[in-house]
């Protein structure tokens, strides 16, 4: 249906917003949960934050290729946003705000999201507050994500991406 993407910004363009918005709460649990758990069980571990990233990292990719849809999943970004809130919940709302501003303004929820992408693993790079690991999974999950955007970029080059306000507009009655 739609994109064929099993996101919540698909079935927001295909079935509406009550049905996207569950979707999304969703796929932000699928990583929120495992990285909580392992913040948990873990607690008293030197590796704790390591091991959410792995934990988190393990959610997304899970969700982007999951094997019973034939590793035709969503492109992660309600997940990242999961992992990301159980890591630190401040960074997490950042990030909701950033990509709600970034889509007002530019019309495009890819643009907030591949934004994300790269800018996640700039920050834990600068910042120097995160692990080798915690950079590389940053990093294999912005070159995940920029591959899983590439059509959304080339529709955006081309000016034929859907817009917000043309989901808006489908939707007023869903």
């Amino acid at each position: 249906m739609g994109s064929g993407n099993a996101g919540a910004s698909n079935v927001t363009s295909e079935l509406g917003w009550k049905y996207g918005i569950l979707t999304g709460v969703l796929d932000v649990l699928k990583a929120y949960i495992p990285s909580q758990l392992v913040l948990n069980i873990y607690s008293e571990s030197f590796h704790t934050l390591d091991m959410m990233v792995l934990a988190g990292t393990g959610a997304i990719l899970g969700h982007i290729y999951p094997f019973i849809l034939d590793f035709r999943g969503g492109k992660g970004v309600a997940c990242y946003i999961g992992m990301l809130l159980a890591i630190n919940w401040q960074i997490g709302l950042i990030v909701i705000i950033g990509l709600i501003l970034l889509t007002i303004i530019t019309d495009f929820v890819s643009i907030g999201s591949i934004t994300l992408y790269i800018f996640i693993p700039i920050l834990a790079y600068i910042s120097g507050e995160y692990s080798d690991i915690a950079i590389r999974c940053t990093v294999v999950l912005c070159i995940v994500g920029i591959i899983k955007h590439w059509i959304n970029i080339q529709r955006m080059l081309n000016g034929t991406e859907t817009g917000l306000r043309s989901v808006f507009k489908k939707n007023k009655t869903k």
